[in-house]
């Protein structure tokens, strides 16, 4: 679920970052958190500017798995590729600096695929069904089980709380 997939989100996550940083970016961790004299970022700033990117990188990690229960993986890789199209609105207006044209055509190229991707139906196979009624009373599960007789999967009904479950 949910929970499982954060852990090993974090899990391996953390376990690759530290293994990384561990072989490759000692130094300039131990630049980072050292004292540089008349540097204009103390300690405590650089501190609370690395724990403000974790806490945005959880959220975000946290964003991910939320839209990985409704929506399919391919769909969440090809909407984080447009990410790149904010960087290049940013350095064309802020710094002034036009990337090749190879980059505009493979930015029209992810759009495309978006919009490709959502005009076919869900590789998942989920539907929504929309001729089933919900009646209260006696027959309540055979009528169910009745309407969604066309729908592929199960039907399931709690008695107790009047829920219906498609799966």
């Amino acid at each position: 679920g949910t929970d499982e997939l954060l852990f090993m989100k974090w899990f391996f996550g953390v376990g690759i970052c530290l293994a990384q940083l561990a072989a490759f970016e000692r130094g300039d961790f131990a630049e980072l958190f050292g004292n540089q004299g008349d540097e204009p970022c103390t300690v405590s700033t650089r501190l609370l500017l690395l724990s403000g990117y974790t806490f945005f990188q959880f959220l975000d990690m946290l964003g991910e798995v939320q839209f990985l229960s409704i929506s399919e993986a391919a769909l969440l890789n090809l909407s984080l590729l447009t990410s790149d199209l904010w960087a290049t609105i940013f350095s064309v207006l802020a710094v002034g600096f036009v990337p090749s044209s190879l980059y505009f055509v493979a930015s029209l190229l992810i759009v495309a695929g978006i919009v490709l991707y959502e005009a076919a139906p869900s590789p998942l196979g989920h539907t929504t069904p929309t001729d089933i009624k919900i009646k209260k009373g006696h027959h309540f599960e055979s009528d169910i089980t009745e309407r969604a007789g066309n729908i592929t999967g199960n039907v399931h009904l709690e008695q107790e709380e009047g829920n219906l479950e498609l799966t």
